[in-house]
């Protein structure tokens, strides 16, 4: 089912808040994680997180790893780069090797939603002022001047799953870099059906077990 109601709600609610949001066809755009997560739960989706922090500090051609059932794939032309950016609190991201180079993430399989801080460091790994753009493969886009390590991009497709998303910098001399990253999924119908009866067979097998035992 399409939230078309919900999504227009959401948009009015944070423009009247100060907040860019917009809905780009059967796709919401928000800067808000609180926003975010409220439309991904209204969905009945669930959120895994990637937090970067298993990977060493240092250069990689590429990156992958699933996180619940979610593969993610990144890549950059001169590749990537791992550390830490030194505000506090100190914490692990991603981000390209090479200045002004496109941070890509593929998703396998897609994914409903898809947000993180995303933002420009400088060479010392030092958050700084970028003008940020975001897009995913259709198109829908989030172009933004971002000054913080917690400056949140999410979007939610109300049809088609998310197949990828790119992240970069046009200001000179920054590095677009993400940090945590949050995947929304929906379970399929079956995998719904056999959640319900699962739970079911566990009740009725707690209702015996007790009445065994009385």
């Amino acid at each position: 089912m399409k939230n078309t109601t919900l999504a227009v709600s959401i948009v009015a609610t944070l423009a009247g808040l100060g907040m860019s949001s917009i809905a780009s066809g059967a796709v919401v755009v928000v800067n808000s994680q609180v926003a975010w997560d409220v439309y991904v739960a209204a969905q009945g989706a669930t959120v895994a997180t990637e937090t970067f922090e298993g990977f060493a500090a240092g250069p990689a051609a590429s990156a992958s790893r699933t996180v619940g059932g979610t593969e993610w794939t990144a890549s950059a032309t001169g590749g990537l780069l791992f550390g830490n950016v030194n505000v506090p609190p100190v914490h692990r991201v991603i981000s390209t090797a090479v200045a002004n180079q496109t941070l890509n993430f593929t998703f396998a399989p897609g994914v409903q939603g898809i947000g993180g801080e995303m933002f420009g460091r400088n060479a010392a790994f030092g958050v700084v002022l970028a003008r940020i753009t975001v897009r995913l493969a259709d198109g829908t886009s989030f172009v933004n001047d971002l000054t913080t390590a917690t400056a949140f991009v999410g979007f939610y497709s109300d049809g088609a799953t998310i197949s990828s998303i790119s992240v970069a910098t046009s200001t000179s001399d920054t590095f677009a870099t993400v940090d945590n990253l949050y995947f929304a999924t929906v379970p399929a119908p079956g995998a719904l059906a056999l959640i319900s009866l699962a739970g079911v067979v566990g009740g009725r097998s707690r209702r015996r077990a007790t009445s065994a035992a009385a």
